[in-house]
């Protein structure tokens, strides 16, 4: 992929609870390769070690190859949580080179009663792309994690999941182009991913009228025992069901372990962002 032509260059700032923000552009540490701030000479070598992205927008494109009813709901959910700081998929770049490029892609969340945001480095899993000077180009498989709400209320609960309260997507790749001055990740792509069937059966979701915050989803009740949505309470409801209600997916992909999973394509950008703060977890 070719570099992007210019852009707005300002930085998105979001207000943080600690005043102790990591600069994005911070060369302190020195050296290169794995621990080093540059890339070599190459286009955007204003990409360095220490950078945080955040998803500003996020949109499934196919499921199974196929445009599935079900795509606009989820994408209205999904860009409504966004807006509202209550969907944070954050990358921070760990390492650079000319060949290569690691971050470590984490979920964030919105800080109870406020609009800052904190990351749950819990989350975290590491993605190397292979370079191309802007270009960061299709990563290995792995798996992430997709949390929505504050950190006391999440939209999303999955009590009986690994990664509590997350949307499990298996097999994912990423890729995407770095605007020229660093400041945003362009034409973002998740060119391949899956929902596993076990493991979305196991999710459930709190629907809110659009520009309701996520408080408004009440606590989550450890003594909860519906036939789903086992510990959370009576306004969540199923995302497996939710899903199927609008067409049963073919379940033509694998999970990691070779459960079938629906296939997932999807758009993203995201844009720079100070250091978050860790949640309190």
């Amino acid at each position: 992929m070719a570099c992007s032509g210019p852009v707005d260059s300002s930085e998105n700032k979001l207000p943080y609870r600690s005043e102790e923000v990591t600069p994005i552009n911070d060369t302190s540490s020195g050296g290169g390769g794995e621990t080093g701030t540059d890339a070599s000479s190459t286009a955007c070598d204003c990409l360095t070690v220490g950078r945080w992205y955040r998803f500003d927008s996020l949109a499934l494109t196919t499921i199974d190859g196929k445009d599935h009813p079900v795509i606009p709901t989820l994408n209205g959910l999904w860009g409504s949580d966004i807006a509202a700081l209550e969907l944070d998929i954050m990358l921070e770049v760990k390492a650079v080179s000319a060949a290569s490029v690691t971050m470590r892609v984490m979920n964030g969340a919105r800080i109870d009663g406020t609009q800052d945001i904190c990351s749950f480095p819990a989350t975290a899993v590491e993605v190397v792309f292979p370079r191309n000077g802007c270009s960061l180009e299709t990563s290995a498989e792995s798996a992430f994690n997709v949390y929505a709400g504050t950190e006391t209320y999440p939209k999303t609960c999955s009590t009986t999941l690994p990664v509590k309260n997350a949307i499990p997507v298996a097999r994912a790749r990423l890729e995407g182009t770095v605007s020229d001055d660093c400041g945003a990740i362009l034409t973002g792509k998740v060119p391949s991913g899956g929902l596993g069937q076990n493991e979305i059966a196991q999710v459930c979701t709190c629907l809110l009228l659009p520009g309701k915050p996520a408080e408004d989803c009440g606590l989550l009740d450890p003594s909860f025992n519906a036939s789903s949505c086992v510990g959370c309470n009576p306004k969540y409801q199923s995302l497996g069901a939710l899903l199927t209600a609008f067409g049963e997916p073919d379940w033509s992909c694998q999970t990691e372990s070779g459960t079938p999973a629906a296939c997932i394509t999807a758009d993203f950008t995201a844009v720079a962002i100070g250091a978050p703060i860790a949640c309190d977890e």
